[in-house]
């Protein structure tokens, strides 16, 4: 506290903002115009007069040295999986062999200069002209794009500055380039230029670029070829004519023509045959040879668009992916094993991605069987949308658990339906009557899986495809309907195992990533990828689809063993497209998520679909993965009960004959009650046992009946019991695999042979 004491003056008032203010303006006007100048003046002078003076002491060493000076920034760019074991390495050789200029095409010489710099044998490192019409022309944009720089101050970016587009970076380079004028002649400069100028496709230099468009020297390039060479300078990226956007590359060349006739580089009959000329590109050179291709693309393609390619190539950055190599081998190994079964059953393609569901990080990915095949090798079919079939029910079913619309239990009515015109069959083209929940799901039940959608509705299930990170839903819920239930809509499958992945991880969904970190050439990391998380689903609906995906015994009935894995509890779930042009695997364990599609990427159909084409890579895959690991339980979260319940999905009130124990959220548990024969008293006489029951794969003859506890067709040595009853009448059994003709769907199965629902055993599924 402040005391006026013997020693101590009186405190004024305390002055307010408002009044310091004026009293600051009264104390700059007392100064007069000369101080206010000079106190101005003094900063700016003193940046002016440092900067230059601080930045060539820095790169005196390299701007002396020409070998040092086109060597400085030339480091590229390493990409390394998660364990630090390179992936890929795009690096910069050093110019030993440096084209001179008498070496390189004059035409190359007219093109640039006419350009990117027309007076550039005049001026002394920078033009007043270029940087005030850059200034204007960004101003009129309201942009940065335009930079004014002349092909010293472009070297001097390119060799020993970045292309950060800041007012302090380009008054360095207009000292370097001041520098580089002092230390070099003209034709030095222009020489350096283009043997260190990015041309794209991984080409630095004027030789590499010529090789690498036409395949040929640079000093045979024409007129044609050289102005398109130096029209893809500004953005090799978008004008490239080998990968970029040929319409922009012939733009660009027209451009750079145009301004040589203005300049009297060349006539304009000159310029005419050169755009007569038809050009013969070289073969796209492609680096990328590490078993990862598509994964490396997607991450040069991030790096691209967050840096721009040519400094990501110019960077020394060493980048660290989620990519595993280890396991990315095995899931090379797995696609690879499982084409030839492919292609004898029509089908060219096939792509898997795995993904860890508690950070979304991508450990493998196999974009196409054959990266190398001219048509479709290079077409990523992980990140390119396709309809997913019945991979998509599980994304609905989830919701509608979670909201407690159906359980488990829920009894529903597999048969015809019409549903306003739209009536939909089964893949067998068979009905089961009524069927739980748990059943239709596992065996991928058409209508069940509709009326389901229906109670949800569209829209609904639409935004839960949203929350789970899907992203190309993007029509109304009209234009879709009940179809979608079906998986109608495409989605990439990177997006649909990423969404498994959710479940995997109690309902929490992460967005996909390739990059874990950036360090630069210094050893500085620039970038770190920010991993958050997001509700898709309740802890509750991902563990109840979790529970239902993982039930072989429910899945059994129709697609056997075929997608258990040894030793291990994993959610499942396939899908197949109408005629079977897109098969696809889903599944995952809590640590990890992998999905699989096959197909053609011409829409052609297949001779078979999910199970029996994607179904084997996906079952490889997990397995190798797997091995060696202990099991992993999906974790029951609070809000969860178990309960003993009868086949019509009521509360059983003890346990007895055709009961069994099911999960439900405890908001959701059966209200009813059902009555369970008690096995001494209500057990009935063996005559009226079997009269009451019914045929094995019609239970919904008597689905009311909770009495009916044994099929009075199978008593053995009391066939006569049921001798008179249409229903116990037994149809012709070719193959004697215990399915009747009318509903084998695979006749003449060997002897012995475990079968499904419809006749087929795993070896002719």
């Amino acid at each position: 506290m402040y005391r006026q004491g013997k020693y101590t003056k009186k405190r004024g008032p305390v002055r307010g903002l408002k009044s310091t203010f004026k009293h600051q303006i009264a104390w700059w006007k007392r100064l007069g115009w000369k101080k206010q100048v000079l106190l101005v003046s003094t900063p700016i002078l003193a940046f002016l007069i440092i900067t230059p003076i601080a930045t060539y002491l820095y790169f005196a060493r390299d701007i002396d040295d020409q070998e040092r000076l086109m060597n400085r920034n030339n480091t590229g760019v390493e990409i390394v999986d998660r364990k630090g074991k390179q992936i890929y390495s795009f690096g910069r050789s050093k110019h030993h062999d440096i084209v001179k200029l008498k070496d390189i095409s004059d035409n190359v010489e007219k093109a640039v200069i006419a350009s990117e710099d027309k007076n550039f044998y005049e001026h002394s490192g920078f033009s007043l002209g270029n940087i005030l019409g850059a200034l204007y022309a960004n101003f009129i944009s309201g942009g940065n794009n335009y930079g004014g720089s002349t092909l010293t101050q472009q070297l001097a970016k390119n060799t020993v500055l970045t292309d950060q587009r800041t007012f302090l970076r380009k008054y360095q380079e207009l000292s370097v380039a001041l520098a580089i004028e002092q230390r070099y002649s003209k034709d030095e400069i222009l020489e350096m230029y283009l043997n260190s100028v990015y041309f794209g496709e991984g080409a630095f230099g004027i030789k590499d670029a010529a090789k690498t468009y036409f395949n040929k020297s640079q000093k045979n390039l024409t007129v044609g070829e050289s102005a398109m060479l130096i029209g893809i300078l500004p953005s090799p990226t978008n004008y490239s004519p080998i990968s970029g956007v040929k319409e922009y590359a012939y733009e660009r060349q027209n451009t750079v023509l145009t301004r040589m006739v203005k300049n009297g580089k060349i006539t304009e009959a000159q310029k005419q045959v050169a755009l007569k000329q038809k050009l013969h590109y070289a073969p796209k050179r492609d680096p990328i040879d590490n078993g990862a291709p598509h994964f490396t693309g997607m991450v040069l393609s991030e790096l691209y668009e967050k840096y721009g390619e040519e400094k990501v190539n110019r960077s020394g950055y060493r980048v660290v992916t989620t990519l595993d190599l280890g396991m990315q081998k095995k899931a090379n190994a797995a696609v690879q094993s499982n084409m030839a079964f492919i292609q004898a059953n029509n089908g060219t393609n096939a792509s898997l991605v795995a993904i860890d569901p508690k950070s979304g990080e991508i450990r493998a990915l196999v974009g196409s069987a054959d990266y190398n095949n001219p048509k479709w090798g290079m077409v990523n079919m992980v990140t390119t949308p396709r309809q997913p079939g019945s991979s998509f029910k599980p994304i609905y079913y989830s919701e509608a658990l979670a909201r407690g619309l159906v359980t488990p239990a829920t009894v529903l009515q597999d048969v015809p339906t019409d549903f306003g015109g739209y009536t939909p069959q089964n893949a067998s083209r068979t009905f089961s009557g009524p069927i739980s929940v748990r059943n239709a799901l596992s065996r991928s039940l058409n209508i069940p899986s509709i009326k389901v959608m229906q109670k949800l509705g569209v829209d609904n299930a639409i935004t839960t495809a949203k929350k789970m990170g899907i992203t190309t839903l993007n029509r109304s819920a009209s234009d879709y309907g009940l179809p979608l239930a079906l998986g109608s809509g495409e989605i990439p499958l990177e997006e649909m195992t990423n969404a498994y992945a959710g479940f995997a991880n109690q309902g929490e969904h992460y967005n996909t990533s390739i990059i874990d970190k950036i360090d630069n050439k210094f050893d500085e990391t620039i970038f770190t990828e920010d991993k958050t998380s997001e509700r898709g689903v309740s802890e509750q609906g991902a563990f109840l689809i979790s529970n239902i995906l993982s039930d072989n015994n429910a899945r059994a009935p129709i697609f056997g063993s075929s997608l258990t894995v040894s030793g291990h509890t994993v959610a499942v779930k396939t899908g197949t497209t109408d005629d079977a042009k897109d098969a696809w695997t889903i599944g995952y364990t809590p640590s990890i998520a992998a999905g699989v599609w096959v197909g053609n990427n011409d829409n052609v159909a297949m001779y078979n679909g999910g199970s029996s084409m994607a179904g084997p890579i996906w079952r490889s895959f997990m397995q190798s993965v797997l091995d060696g690991t202990s099991n992993e339980a999906f974790k029951q979260p609070a809000g969860i009960v178990k309960l003993l319940v009868c086949s019509n999905g009521k509360k059983a009130d003890r346990a007895g004959t055709g009961t069994f124990n099911e999960y439900f959220l405890a908001s959701a548990q059966p209200k009813e009650s059902c009555n369970v024969p008690d096995k001494k008293k209500d057990k009935p006489k063996k005559d009226e046992e079997t009269a009451m029951c019914t045929v094995v794969g019609k239970e919904d003859l008597t689905a009311d009946d909770e009495n009916c506890v044994v099929d009075m067709c199978s008593v053995p040595g009391k066939e006569d019991l049921a001798a008179n009853d249409p229903n116990c009448v037994e149809g012709d059994d070719a193959d004697s695999d215990g399915v009747t003709d009318d509903i084998d769907q695979c006749p003449n199965t060997a002897v012995g042979a475990t079968v499904n629902a419809v006749g087929c055993s795993e070896d002719q599924l």
